[in-house]
């Protein structure tokens, strides 16, 4: 990463807004966890609500964490060596952990890019667990979130992938994702870094079109729509995925209640990682599938197994399977999963039996 220092833009007053979208009730007596990887949005942050703990105070303490993913080799360590500089001047604790997500990607056969947003969340999470933190403060802003939808239904997601980013979202029973920054767009976080005189550390791979398809998207297709739509164009996108960010919280709590009448049961082994997960399927048999799917989803997350791979096809063949009052020929799903009916009744994932 290079040490970016922004072109000058009128100031917002970034404590002020992140206040009004997290009220100071709900974190300033609690600890919380700042993801930091050095770039423009996460100094931002980082910025902002200390500057928004000066004036709430309250017994809880910030903590910065910072993932390496060993992906840069020494820009990776000069990343590291930069915040925890800035950390010092701004008497913030920095925590730093390390993967080396080249060979996780290869394991779990998701792809770099999953594989290193699921390991620094799972990282993360471990990280505000030690420390006692309730919240993991994220910097994804409003750019991100249009991107982000138009990513996600470029690649067909269904209405959860069309909601976008989650301003908050559950990590673990003590742990959660919060992100207070989903209103602002870059240019004011820009803005708001240059009125501080704060620098960044900027990633060349950013400004690569060919590096990933949200780059794409970022440099190639949304000014395209802005040129052509007009700046109402982002707006619009965004109330689309309010609403269905409201249909599917709807979906998701009827799911809810109905993957607790199937009696989940989760097997571990000494690691404490799933290997089996057990449900009663009668509920599911008279119930849409789009609702059993949702269900058979959110037992698959609690068990956290890796959905990447699980593409709509697979759930459908799943929830297929799960719904069939026949015992069927055990279907074999990705991430070393497969699905057996032991009993009529009864339908059981199991995690480690195909390698």
């Amino acid at each position: 990463m290079l040490d970016r220092m922004p072109a000058p833009r009128d100031n917002a007053d970034l404590p002020a807004r992140l206040l009004a979208a997290w009220p100071a009730q709900a974190w300033r007596d609690v600890h919380v966890l700042v993801a930091v990887s050095g770039g423009a949005d996460s100094m931002a942050l980082l910025r902002a609500i200390a500057a928004a703990k000066q004036q709430v105070a309250g017994a809880g303490q910030l903590f910065v964490g910072h993932v390496d993913h060993s992906l840069r080799g020494a820009e990776s360590a000069g990343d590291a060596e930069w915040l925890a500089q800035q950390c010092r001047q701004l008497q913030v604790p920095l925590f730093i952990e390390k993967a080396n997500v080249g060979a996780i990607a290869a394991v779990r056969g998701d792809g770099m890019e999953e594989a290193a947003r699921a390991t620094r969340y799972e990282m993360l999470t471990r990280m505000a667990e030690t420390l006692g933190a309730r919240f993991v403060a994220l910097g994804h802003h409003r750019d991100d979130q249009v991107e982000t939808i138009l990513f996600r239904l470029l690649r067909g997601s269904g209405l959860r992938g069309l909601a976008g980013m989650p301003a908050t979202r559950t990590l673990s029973p003590s742990v959660a994702i919060v992100r207070p920054l989903l209103a602002v767009s870059r240019a004011e976080i820009e803005s708001y870094l240059q009125a501080l005189g704060q620098r960044w550390r900027e990633d060349a791979t950013n400004s690569d079109a060919e590096i990933a398809m949200r780059n794409a998207i970022r440099c190639d297709i949304l000014p395209l729509i802005t040129q052509h739509f007009g700046p109402s164009a982002t707006p619009a996108l965004l109330r689309a995925a309010e609403q269905a960010a409201e249909a599917e919280s709807l979906i998701t709590a009827l799911a809810a209640d109905l993957l607790q009448s199937c009696h989940p049961r989760l097997e571990r082994n000494a690691a404490r990682h799933v290997t089996e997960l057990r449900l009663h399927v009668v509920p599911l048999a008279s119930q849409p599938p789009l609702l059993a799917s949702e269900a058979l989803r959110l037992a698959w997350r609690e068990a956290r197994w890796p959905e990447q791979a699980m593409t709509r096809a697979w759930w459908r063949q799943l929830t297929h399977f799960a719904q069939s009052p026949e015992i069927a020929s055990p279907l074999n799903l990705p991430g070393d999963i497969r699905a057996v009916r032991p009993e009529p009744a009864v339908l059981s994932l199991r995690r480690g039996v195909l390698s």
